[in-house]
C-alpha cells in the first residue's frame, strides 16, 4: 500500500499501555532467526530468480456500470462518505447494508437510503471514535449466520469493528511497538426488538480491544463462513483479519518491519483470528472471558506461546477476505503488498503467509525494498504460504478483495473471482479453478489476472471517470443473489455491475425474465435500476 508521510506519537490522553502477561513467544522467535539466516542462502543454492508478475491486460469481457444509490454524505467535502463494505442481511429480506467509515451504517432498499441510518456508531460513541486515518472508523461489520434464526443463541446479534480512543477501556492485547494511537474494539450488538431496522444501542458488549501503534493495518474484514450449516464444526465462529500494526521506518530509510509482527503469533498482528463470538470459558486465553476459543483451531493446546485465536498468520495487512458460496467453498483473502506484489492467497489454516520475510514470491530485502531477493535453494523447508495469484506496483497499489461472482447476469464472469485496486480502481478477474491450480506450497504457476473492461451508456469508462478522481478508493459488496457491487469511498456511490449492452435478442428476453421475476418477488435495487435504464434496454 502507498505510504503517507506520517509520525506517530503517543497522544496525552492516551492510556499507558498495560503489561502484557502473555509467555514469550521463543519458539516463534527462534522460527524467525533461522528464517532469516536460511534465506541468506546458507547450505543451499538459490532458486532461479522467480519472475516478475505477469502484466495484466483485458479479457475481453465488458459490464455496464449502474448508480444505484447515493449514501448521505458525511462530509461536505470529498470523500463524501468513506464507503467500506456492503452485505445483505441473512434474513431473506433483500435489504443491502453498507458503512460509512465515520460512523454510519445505512440500509439500501430498493433505489433508496433509509433517513435513519441501522447504526450511528458516531453519534453512541461521540468524540471516541477515531476517523483521523484513512483506515479508521467503523471499520467493517458482520451479520451472525442465525440473526434471523428465531430463539437461537445468535438471533438478533450483529457485530462491528470500530478505532476508538486508547481512553475508553482496558486493552486485551498489548503490541510490540512500545506506542498507542488507538485501540480497535471488536464489539457485539442486539437488532432493536421493536424495530427490525436499527440497532439497539444499549445492548453492546465489547469482546476484544486492541493497543494499536498505528492509523493502519489494523483490524480489518470480520466475518462468518457463509458455506458452514449449522451442523458444521465453523457454523457461527467468526473471523478476524488483523494487519501487522503499520510500519512507517521504510519511509525513513530504516529497517522494513524492524517487529516482524507477522511471523510472531504470540500477538494478534499480522493474522487471522477466529473465535466463538458466543463462547466464553477461560482455556489460556481470553482473558476476559468475553468468547470463547473454538476447539478445532490449528493452535489450541500449544506450547509455543501462539496465541490460540490464531488461524492464519504471516500476513501484512489483509484486508478483505470472502468465501466462494459455489465450487469448493475456498476461502480468498488478499493482503496489500509494500512495494513488490498485492496477493490473493488461500486460506489454509495455520499457514504461514510469510510476510515480512516474503512477500509475493520473493524473499524480502529489510533493508532494499526494492531488492527481491531469490528464494533459497531448501525454500519448503520453511512452510511459508506463497500467493495463488499477485500483481504488481506496475499495475495498482493496493489490491481490496472482492467476491467469487456466483450471480446470473453475467455468465462469463461465473465462478471467477472478481476484486481490485483501491488506489486506481482497475476491477479484476480471474477463474478460481486458475487460483486452485496454483502451487502455493512451491510458489510456482500463480494464476493470471485479467482486467474487466467498464462500460457506462455503452461507452467505455474507468473509475477514475466515473468518479473524477484520480483515487477512487474502490470497495465491493454483494447481494443475496450473487451480484457484485462498486463502492468508492471519493463520491459516496454504490454502483453495480449489470450485462454490457449489445446482446443478443435471445440473451436480452432470458435476463429480462429473469428480472422480471426477481422485481416481482421483492424490491431489489440492481433489477429496479437496470429494468428502468433506458440505455441498457434491448433495441427495439
Amino acid at each position: 500500500m502507498v505510504h503517507y508521510p506520517t509520525v506517530t506519537v503517543l497522544e496525552s490522553n492516551d492510556r499507558a499501555i498495560p503489561n502484557d502477561t502473555r509467555r514469550p513467544a521463543v519458539f516463534a522467535r527462534c522460527l524467525i532467526v533461522f528464517s532469516i539466516v536460511a534465506s541468506i542462502g546458507v547450505g543451499s543454492q538459490p532458486i532461479a530468480a522467480q519472475p516478475a508478475p505477469a502484466s495484466i491486460t483485458r479479457s475481453g469481457v465488458a459490464a455496464e456500470l449502474i448508480d444505484v444509490a447515493q449514501v448521505p454524505a458525511s462530509s461536505p467535502v470529498r470523500p463524501l462518505a468513506r464507503l467500506n463494505l456492503l452485505i445483505p442481511a441473512p434474513d431473506g429480506s433483500g435489504r443491502l447494508f453498507v458503512n460509512d467509515m465515520r460512523g454510519r451504517l445505512w440500509i439500501l432498499r430498493g433505489n433508496d437510503v433509509d433517513a435513519v441510518p441501522f447504526l450511528d456508531v458516531a453519534a453512541f460513541l461521540g468524540a471516541d471514535l477515531d476517523t483521523v486515518g484513512l483506515q479508521t472508523g467503523l471499520s467493517t461489520f458482520a451479520f451472525h449466520p442465525d440473526y434471523a434464526s428465531t430463539g437461537a443463541a445468535g438471533e438478533g446479534r450483529f457485530y462491528t469493528v470500530t478505532s476508538e480512543s486508547a481512553a475508553t477501556g482496558t486493552a486485551d492485547f498489548d503490541n510490540p511497538f512500545g506506542v498507542a494511537t488507538h485501540f480497535d474494539v471488536l464489539s457485539e450488538w442486539r437488532v432493536d426488538a421493536a424495530n427490525p431496522d436499527a440497532i439497539d444501542a444499549t445492548s453492546r458488549r465489547v469482546l476484544i480491544r486492541v493497543v494499536q501503534p498505528h492509523r493502519d493495518h489494523n483490524m480489518g474484514q470480520i466475518g462468518f463462513d457463509p458455506n458452514a450449516a449449522p451442523s458444521d464444526a465453523d457454523y457461527g465462529l467468526l473471523y478476524i483479519a488483523t494487519g501487522d500494526g503499520g510500519n512507517y521506518s521504510a519511509n525513513a530509510g530504516g529497517e522494513i518491519d524492524p517487529q516482524r509482527t507477522a511471523q510472531d503469533p504470540n500477538n494478534t498482528f499480522g493474522c487471522i483470528l477466529r473465535i466463538d463470538p458466543l463462547g466464553s470459558g477461560t482455556p489460556s486465553y481470553p482473558t476476559n472471558d468475553q468468547y470463547g476459543i473454538p476447539s478445532g483451531n490449528p493452535f489450541v493446546g500449544n506450547e509455543d506461546g501462539i496465541l490460540e485465536e490464531v488461524w492464519a498468520f504471516g500476513f501484512r495487512n489483509p484486508h478483505r477476505f470472502s468465501w466462494d458460496t459455489g465450487g469448493q467453498g475456498t476461502m480468498l483473502i488478499s493482503d496489500i503488498g509494500q512495494v513488490g506484489a498485492e496477493e490473493i492467497n488461500i486460506g489454509t489454516p495455520g499457514g504461514n503467509y510469510g510476510w515480512s520475510e516474503r512477500e509475493g514470491n520473493f524473499v524480502l530485502d529489510h533493508f532494499d525494498q526494492n531488492n527481491p531477493i531469490p528464494r533459497p535453494g531448501n525454500d519448503a523447508s520453511f512452510g511459508f504460504l506463497y500467493p495463488a495469484a499477485q500483481y504488481g506496483h506496475d499495475e495498482g497499489f493496493a489490491i481490496v478483495g472482492g467476491f467469487v461472482y456466483r450471480g446470473s447476469l453475467l455468465p462469463q464472469l461465473s465462478g471467477h473471482y472478481i476484486f481490485g485496486d483501491i488506489a486506481n480502481g482497475r476491477v479484476f478477474h480471474v477463474p478460481m479453478s486458475d487460483l486452485l491450480d496454483a502451487d502455493t506450497v512451491l510458489g510456482t504457476n500463480p494464476a493470471s489476472i485479467s482486467e474487466l473492461t467498464l462500460l457506462a451508456d455503452g461507452i467505455e469508462t474507468t473509475l477514475v471517470e466515473q468518479v473524477a478522481s484520480s483515487r477512487p478508493d474502490l470497495r465491493f459488496g454483494i447481494d443475496t443473489d450473487g451480484e457484485i457491487y462498486l463502492l468508492t469511498k471519493r463520491d459516496g456511490m454504490v454502483r453495480t455491475l449489470v450485462p454490457a449492452p449489445g446482446r443478443t435478442p435471445s440473451q436480452w428476453a432470458a435476463l429480462l425474465v429473469l428480472a422480471t421475476m426477481l422485481s416481482a418477488r421483492r424490491a431489489h435495487p440492481v433489477r429496479d435500476r437496470w429494468m428502468t435504464n433506458a440505455a441498457l434496454q434491448p433495441p427495439l
